[in-house]
């Protein structure tokens, strides 16, 4: 839980903020110049907000459900004051607790799975130092809940599976806290129905394994039926959200992940992209934004590093996983979480390939596998864990050397390596934000003769639209780390904002309101146009006298992930 203001909100952080404390996005002041004051208004605290509020405004704007947003409610309007710019690290702290949860909750899991204690200390060791985990629950949103809620949920599953497979009952308590913590997750993530229809399918094929061997009348015995029971309870809590989803069938936010025609590529980038997330569960070479020669050298020594790392983990974690499967009560984990997984597997496979969204691509999305994958890993480990001896069965070479490393040796070695990648997480070495003004902001300051003035164009749509994240990602980065009143800002004047919006239910073309904002200048100033749709030769702004031309020091280009225009605007 260390600096969690290191690194600088991105825009997915900005609209939990805003959603958290129970605004709109639409607080944003559209089509009107305005000081930073003025623009950071969405991400203020409002004493009069309620949690119902935020789950209002959240459902009206975005595509989630609105759990973790009306909690953070709550945990914000514990610590801020009315009328306050959002903490930062106050906001991700919330998701970084529930994803501390999650290690005590996946010891208790792996230990249900396997019947090994040393399976579960083992496994919650690697989650407490995972690059993966660490990165999600790092950031204002609601993926540290939805590791904690889905690792509850296979933990559930686990004892469940295993009184089936023996024709036990499992619990009507159990029962009913499994489907809770389904209902619960659901709410947190829509997501979350993958992991259920992957349970589902493990269940089948027991049943179909059973039915095999001692008829159909055995899913009528107990223990069936109160699989039913949660099977049912569970759809229902889903269904009961369908009103809502159907709200969004359609909407810009949930179609970003479509992909158009077919190339080789794409269909190698889920398995890439799928390889990369689960390499990253354990360890991460360095990938900041290097500017220095000792910085590239580092990040090469670690890629490298990463690289042999590989190249011995993947093999050994396939050998250890033969002998855990091996061993009956291991045979048994193996059977019913890593056939979780393979389901899992399966559904991305189906979703990338026959739906053609390549959710691959949001490493975040693993949060629905992730917890029995390290389930397995804590097996895997535990196994390894007992060989003390470097010639031992599961003993390895070491890479450019005779020494072998014995299997409790290596799994040191590994958890060594994730500490570090986790160190490095912690000190943004690793998994930086994708956008970054810290970075755009000086380079502005730099190639800027005159005060600053910095637009948006909003999009807004007939169907549910968040509007300003990423304008306003810039703004709070003004106010936390470059605000006007402090010496060393770099700031001769303090900047203006202003947004224009568009899209389907705007009538005013955006160029002719974008002449109408800079007309109102009195005086010369450089404006710096993110997220722009203003078409630098529209004759709106090269009419003469111009209102504005591109800038002759850097007119356009991309900094810091902000896709920019630059113009010299002459002023009233």
């Amino acid at each position: 839980m260390a600096h969690l203001d290191l690194k600088t909100a991105w825009m997915d952080e900005v609209s939990t903020v805003i959603f958290s404390l129970g605004n709109s996005s639409f607080l944003l002041p559209i089509d009107q110049i305005v000081d930073l004051d003025g623009l950071l208004q969405p991400i203020r605290a409002n004493a009069a907000a309620t949690p119902m509020d935020s789950a209002r405004f959240l459902l009206q704007e975005n595509n989630h459900p609105p759990l973790y947003f009306m909690l953070a409610h709550v945990w914000m309007d514990l610590f801020s004051t009315d009328g306050v710019t959002a903490s930062l690290p106050l906001s991700r702290l919330f998701s970084a607790i529930w994803g501390a949860l999650s290690i005590p909750v996946i010891y208790w899991a792996t230990k249900h799975t396997f019947q090994s204690q040393l399976a579960g200390v083992l496994s919650a060791a690697f989650v407490a130092v995972s690059p993966f985990s660490l990165f999600l629950s790092q950031e204002a949103r609601h993926y540290g809940l939805a590791i904690t809620l889905i690792s509850l949920s296979l933990g559930y599953f686990a004892i469940a599976t295993r009184a089936i497979l023996t024709s036990k009952a499992p619990s009507w308590l159990l029962c009913v806290s499994w489907t809770a913590i389904n209902a619960l997750s659901f709410a947190n993530h829509y997501f979350s129905a993958l992991t259920f229809t992957a349970q589902g399918l493990v269940l089948a094929a027991i049943a179909y394994q059973q039915v095999r061997r001692d008829g159909a009348a055995v899913l009528r015995q107990s223990h069936w039926r109160r699989i039913y029971a949660v099977a049912l309870t569970t759809a229902v809590s889903i269904l009961a959200w369908l009103p809502v989803l159907l709200n969004f069938y359609g909407s810009p936010q949930t179609t970003f992940l479509q992909e158009e025609g077919f190339s080789l590529l794409e269909f190698v980038n889920p398995i890439a992209q799928t390889f990369a997330a689960i390499i990253t569960s354990f360890v991460t070479p360095a990938n900041f934004f290097a500017q220095k020669p000792y910085q590239f050298v580092f990040i090469g020594i670690t890629i490298v590093l990463t690289l042999g790392f590989i190249v011995k983990f993947v093999p050994a974690m396939v050998r250890g996983g033969r002998q855990l499967n091996r061993d009956p009560e291991g045979h048994t984990g193996v059977v019913v979480m890593g056939g979780f997984w393979l389901a899992m597997l399966g559904l991305f496979a189906l979703i990338c390939y026959f739906h053609g969204s390549d959710i691959t691509r949001g490493l975040r999305y693993m949060f629905t596998y992730y917890p029995a994958m390290m389930i397995v890993a804590g097996g895997i480990f535990a196994k390894y864990w007992q060989g003390r001896s470097p010639t031992g069965p599961l003993s390895l070479t070491i890479p450019f050397s005779q020494r072998r490393l014995s299997g409790r040796r290596f799994v040191q070695v590994t958890w060594v390596a994730g500490l570090l990648s986790a160190l490095m997480i912690v000190n943004n070495l690793a998994f930086p934000k994708y956008y970054a003004p810290d970075r755009f902001i000086p380079f502005m300051q730099t190639h800027s003769e005159n005060p600053i003035a910095i637009a948006s164009t909003e999009k807004i749509f007939a169907e549910p639209t968040v509007i300003g994240a990423k304008f306003l990602s810039l703004g709070w980065e003004v106010e936390r780390t470059f605000h006007p009143d402090e010496p060393s800002s770099g700031w001769q004047t303090p900047p203006v904002f202003f947004a224009i919006k568009q899209g389907d239910v705007v009538e005013r073309p955006v160029t002719e309101s974008f002449a109408n904002m800079v007309s109102q200048f009195s005086q010369p100033m450089d404006l710096w146009v993110i997220r722009s749709e203003i078409d630098p030769d529209d004759p709106l702004i090269t009419a003469k006298p111009s209102l504005c031309q591109l800038a002759s020091d850097m007119p356009q280009g991309n900094k810091g992930g902000y896709l920019y225009l630059h113009f010299s605007c002459r002023g009233a």
